[in-house]
């Protein structure tokens, strides 16, 4: 589904100017395959980032927001984005006449569309030779997301995940999945491209073709873009042998992945839990590959799993390996590492099949004996898996609330704090050393205002622990996306946290960094921009963090922004 331009098109081409585009076209396939990047003119330092005006233009090409029948989709897409950029660049006194935007469905769409701009560009250019001075060349920007084919369960992390798109001169094309973050290695990026290499069949090998021919049209018109005078910048995905002169990474699998890990350490307080004790979690990763097998070395796995794993398994893996950690599943031990991915890859396709994985995963005790197996934190990876998580967690019993394993909040306040109220304050009782046998003494509740559910599902929690086997306290559930209709789930407890990208800060970072670059003047005032290699290639990089949003910071981080109302929260 195309969108409508924003603006006004800047690229009408006239008869004479379509010859000249198919005469340019050809020669843009065997034109050089890389150039050197515009200088940098430093500028004084009384210059600021926050000041500049935007000048020139800017024209923005994204990949088309697909069909959302509901609500049980990530909150970032690329209209949201490209909304909040050309609200940004207006604000920097850019005039509305001088920003484009396109959207296209798949990258052979995009690659022919950039280029022919490029060409029309270079077309008016050479009709002005005679005013090249005044034509403004220097002060044009060109931003691409490129167009990626995401799988299902990639699509389930939203619209800004980004991925490495690669040619060859052999001419199979690929795209590493998963790897558009600076600190991704290119050791990695090259293991994931031979493993998608490796699995793919007579069909894929001629859509790669046709993606070879796609990526090489699009690096040939950046090319001549930047050789022509305007400033490029890559969103998200990154193209193999072309230097940006900005590249944004966006929601990169190793922050989605980290972000979820280190709020476990932190609110199940792994550093203060005893091997006597351990705590209770379960990595959930969702995988296309619906027969992947466990113990088969043959079976491949996207690898955005193994890329997600890695970041999960270096915040994660020493408590596992010095036993503050187990998987009631056994899934994984001490004795695992991070080449360990397969072991709890699953197939994610459907939310049936992620209840049976968890039914399965918590069904040891309940099998043999009718009991609870005790969980006390799912990584659950995006909203997606964990919507399915907590709906089967209470068709198989679980009660509480998140809040009732690390309570520094109650669940009778979040209302309050999101009206403003008051703020949420709750100390946690101390967990204790040893596994309790019966039921203790010692438990009590330090906040006065818990409410009657609060207080209801503690009991309920305590009186199934008398024999110490039986436990059906709430866990922790985190996810990824800020899923519309997951959000009245973090409000009650249900989801601990979600994570999402900054889509607002991005945006008004980046017309920053464009009025910048249209004024030929240095990004080094915005302190956010610094080169970073990125999928084999270094350029100069914006990175950011994630909102991560639970229930005490709601209102703050969603609310108060504007990322969603009160009453998508359900309230």
């Amino acid at each position: 589904m195309k969108l409508s331009w924003i603006g006004h098109s800047k690229h009408r081409s006239s008869t004479v100017g379509r010859m000249f585009a198919a005469l340019m076209a050809s020669l843009l396939v065997i034109s050089a395959a890389s150039c050197s990047p515009s200088p940098d003119n430093t500028q004084s330092a009384s210059t600021s980032a926050s000041t500049t005006k935007a000048t020139g233009s800017v024209a923005i090409f994204t990949p088309s927001d697909g069909i959302t029948l509901s609500q049980h989709t990530p909150l970032n897409k690329w209209t949201a984005f490209v909304s909040e950029l050309s609200a940004s660049l207006r604000t920097r006194h850019m005039d509305k006449q001088s920003i484009s935007t396109q959207t296209q469905d798949t990258l052979d769409e995009q690659s022919r569309a950039v280029q022919d701009y490029v060409v029309n560009h270079v077309t008016q250019a050479s009709g002005n030779s005679s005013s090249a001075s005044s034509s403004g060349s220097g002060s044009e920007s060109l931003i691409v997301a490129p167009v990626i084919e995401n799988t299902s369960t990639e699509r389930q992390f939203g619209d800004y995940l980004g991925k490495a798109l690669q040619h060859s001169s052999s001419g199979t094309g690929t795209q590493s999945e998963g790897t558009s973050s600076p600190s991704s290695s290119a050791s990695s990026s090259k293991s994931a491209s031979a493993t998608a290499s490796s699995s793919a069949s007579s069909d894929s090998d001629t859509e790669s073709s046709s993606e070879q021919a796609s990526v090489s049209r699009m690096i040939s018109a950046l090319n001549l873009a930047k050789k022509s005078g305007m400033h490029v910048v890559l969103l998200s995905s990154t193209l193999e042998g072309f230097t940006p002169d900005l590249f944004v990474p966006m929601s990169s699998v190793q922050q989605m992945a980290q972000v979820q890990a280190k709020q476990l350490v932190s609110k199940l307080e792994l550093d203060k839990t005893s091997t006597e004790n351990p705590k209770q979690i379960e990595i959930m990763l969702p995988s296309d590959s619906a027969n992947s097998s466990k113990s088969s070395d043959t079976t491949t796995s996207s690898s955005i799993d193994q890329t997600a794993f890695a970041a999960m398994w270096e915040v994660l893996g020493p408590y596992f390996r010095n036993g503050t950690v187990v998987s009631p599943s056994a899934l994984l031990d001490k004795n695992s590492t991070a080449d360990s991915w397969k072991s709890v890859t699953f197939d994610a396709s459907n939310e049936d099949s992620i209840k049976k994985e968890l039914t399965n995963r918590l069904g040891k005790n309940s099998k043999t004996s009718g009991k609870h197996t005790r969980i006390d934190g799912i990584l659950a990876t995006n909203d997606y898996v964990a919507s399915a998580v907590t709906t089967t967690l209470s068709s198989l019993g679980y009660t509480g609330t998140a809040a009732d394993i690390n309570p520094e909040i109650t669940i009778s306040g979040i209302v309050d704090n999101i009206t403003g109220k008051k703020d949420l304050k709750k100390s946690k009782a101390p967990d204790p050393s040893v596994a309790p046998e019966g039921q203790s003494d010692s438990e009590e509740q330090s906040d006065s205002t818990a409410s009657s559910d609060s207080s209801a599902s503690s009991n309920s929690s305590t009186d199934s622990e008398k024999d110490g086997t039986d436990d059906r306290s709430w866990p922790i559930v985190t996810g990824y996306g800020a899923y519309l209709d997951n959000i009245p789930g973090i409000v009650d407890g249900q989801q601990w946290m979600t994570a999402l990208e900054d889509r607002k800060t991005l945006a008004d970072t980046l017309a920053q960094a464009l009025a910048l670059m249209n004024a030929d003047q240095s990004l080094s005032t915005i302190s956010s921009i610094a080169s970073a290699k990125s999928n084999g290639i270094t350029a100069p990089t914006l990175t950011h963090a994630l909102i991560t949003v639970s229930a005490s910071n709601l209102k703050s981080a969603l609310i108060d922004t504007d990322y969603v109302t009160a009453a998508d929260a359900g309230l």
